[in-house]
C-alpha cells in the first residue's frame, strides 16, 4: 500500500502542483520530471540493488534500509509539496531556483525511495521460496496495492479540496503530503514487524561489481522476463493515458464517469486473485501469463473498437478486470523464478540487483507510452478542446489497436524465448532445496 501510494500520489499530482498551483514553468516542470524520473531514477534502481546485495549487518541486507531510509522518504516527501515560495504562486514561471528546488528534492526523495522499496521487493523471493506461498502473497500485495491506488485517486482529492479551503492552498498541500506520508512511510515500516531474513544468504555477499552487471544483463532468463514485464506495463500505461479520452470523446461520458469506469476492473481483479492463483501453481506463471495477457489485449481490442456508451465501457473493463488479475500475479512470479535460477548458477541469493534492474526496464514503458499516444492522436488529427468529428474517433481506435497489437506481438516473442517452464521451474527449485539443506 505504501508503494503504491507514494508511487500514485507523484504519478498523478506532482505535475498539476508545480505548473497548475505553482505556477513553474510547464517546461521546467517536465525537464524536472524527466531528469529524476526518466534519468536519475533509471540509475539509482540498479545501484541501490546493488548496494543492498552487498550489504551486511547484523539486522541483515534488506531491513536496514527500510528502517533508516522510510524516516528521511517521509521527510522529502512532505518537502517536495512545501516548496520555498513565500506562500503565494510563483510571478515569473522562469524561476530557475524553484526548479533546482523542485528537481533535487525529488531527486533525494526518490533516492531514498529506491533504497527502500528496493529492498522491501527483495524481501518477498527471499522469505517465500515455495509457488503456493509467492501466489498467495502476490495476492496480498495485489490487494493492498489497489488499496493505495484508491486512496489517491478516491480519497486524495476530497482531502486536498478540504485542507487547501481550510488552511490556504500552499498550507493544505503541505498537510497532505504530511497525511500521506505518515500512511505510507506507515506501511513501509508495519511491514517490518513481518520481515525476517535468512542469515546464510548475508554472509554469502554477492559477485564483484563488473561481474554482477554483467552477469545481470546478460541473463536470458531475466531479459526475457523483463521485456514480458515492460510490454504488459506498457499496455497498462497506455490504457491509463488514453482512458479519460475514450470515456469522453468515444462514451460520450465526463471525466467523473472514469472512476466508474474504472471500479469494476479493480474489484473484479481482486475477486479473481484466487481462480488465477491456483492456474499458476498448476500450470505454471509463464503459460498462465500468457494466456491473460493474450485475452486481456483482445478484452481491450473489443473495448476500443464497441464500446460507444459508459454502460459499455463499465462492462467491457469490469471483464477486463477479472483477466488482468491474472496477469498481475503471473508476472510478479516471473522475478524471483530467475533469482531462483540465478542463485543455482552463481551460488548467490541477488534479489536486490535484479528488482533494481527490472524497475529499470520497465520505466521504458512511460517513453512507448509516450510515443504511442503521440503516434495516435497525431494519425487520427485529433484537436484538443473542441468536439471530434466521427472519423477523428475511428481512426483514434483503429491507432489503438495497431498498437495494442504491436506490444502483444512484442510481448509474444518474448514468451517464446523465455525459458523458464513450470517444468525448468521444478527442476530449480529441487536443486536450491538441495543447496539450502547442504548450508544449514
Amino acid at each position: 500500500m505504501g508503494e503504491s501510494l507514494t508511487f500514485a500520489m507523484i504519478g498523478t499530482y506532482l505535475t498539476y502542483f508545480y505548473v497548475d498551483e505553482v505556477h513553474l514553468d510547464p517546461a521546467l516542470v517536465g525537464l524536472g520530471f524527466m531528469l529524476s524520473y526518466g534519468v536519475w531514477n533509471s540509475i539509482n534502481d540498479v545501484i541501490a540493488g546493488y548496494i543492498s546485495d552487498r550489504t551486511r549487518t547484523r539486522w541483515g541486507r534488506r531491513i536496514p534500509y527500510i528502517l533508516f531510509c522510510t524516516l528521511p522518504m517521509m521527510i522529502t516527501f512532505i518537502l517536495i509539496w512545501t516548496p520555498p515560495i513565500g506562500g503565494a504562486p510563483l510571478s515569473e514561471p522562469m524561476n530557475i531556483w524553484i526548479f533546482l528546488y523542485f528537481l533535487i528534492i525529488v531527486c533525494v526523495f526518490e533516492l531514498m525511495y529506491t533504497f527502500v522499496d528496493v529492498a522491501w521487493n527483495a524481501l518477498f523471493p527471499e522469505m517465500y521460496e515455495e509457488l503456493t506461498e509467492r501466489s498467495e502473497v502476490i495476492i496480498y500485495r495485489q490487494v493492498f496495492a489497489i488499496m493505495g491506488t484508491v486512496l489517491t485517486f478516491v480519497a486524495a482529492p476530497p482531502l486536498i479540496d478540504s485542507f487547501t479551503k481550510r488552511f490556504g492552498t500552499f498550507k493544505g498541500w503541505t498537510l497532505v503530503g504530511i497525511t500521506v506520508s505518515l500512511i505510507a512511510g506507515g506501511a513501509f515500516l508495519l511491514s517490518l514487524l513481518g520481515s525476517r531474513e535468512r542469515k546464510e544468504f548475508s554472509v554469502k555477499g554477492t559477485l564483484p561489481v563488473k561481474e554482477a552487471f554483467k552477469v545481470t544483463f546478460s541473463n536470458k532468463s531475466f531479459l526475457t522476463a523483463a521485456f514480458l514485464i515492460l510490454t504488459t506495463s506498457w499496455v497498462w500505461s497506455l490504457l491509463e493515458a488514453l482512458t479519460p479520452f475514450m470515456i469522453v470523446y468515444m462514451c460520450g461520458g465526463t471525466v467523473a464517469d472514469i472512476a466508474l469506469v474504472g471500479a469494476p476492473s479493480l474489484f473484479l481483479g481482486i475477486l479473481f486473485y484466487p481462480m488465477w492463483r491456483k492456474l499458476c501453481i498448476r500450470y505454471g506463471a509463464k503459460k498462465m501469463l500468457t494466456l491473460a495477457t493474450v485475452l486481456a489485449v483482445s478484452n481491450l481490442v473489443l473495448f476500443i473498437l464497441l464500446a460507444d456508451s459508459v454502460l459499455k465501457a463499465i462492462i467491457l473493463m469490469g471483464s477486463f478486470g477479472a483477466i488482468n488479475g491474472g496477469v498481475q500475479i503471473a508476472r510478479e512470479l516471473l522475478i524471483p523464478d530467475v533469482i531462483d535460477e540465478d542463485e543455482v548458477k552463481t551460488g548467490f541469493r541477488r534479489e536486490g540487483i535484479y528488482y533494481g534492474a527490472r524497475t529499470f526496464v520497465d520505466r521504458f514503458a512511460l517513453s512507448l507510452t509516450g510515443a504511442s499516444t503521440a503516434f495516435i492522436f497525431t494519425l487520427a488529427g485529433f484537436v484538443p478542446g473542441v468536439p471530434q468529428p466521427p472519423e477523428v474517433i475511428f481512426k483514434m481506435r483503429l491507432a489503438n489497436v495497431l498498437v495494442l497489437l504491436i506490444a502483444l506481438s512484442a510481448f509474444l516473442i518474448s514468451a517464446k524465448f523465455y525459458p523458464l517452464d513450470a517444468i525448468r521451474v521444478a527442476e530449480i527449485r529441487a536443486k536450491l532445496k538441495e543447496l539450502h539443506r547442504r548450508a544449514e
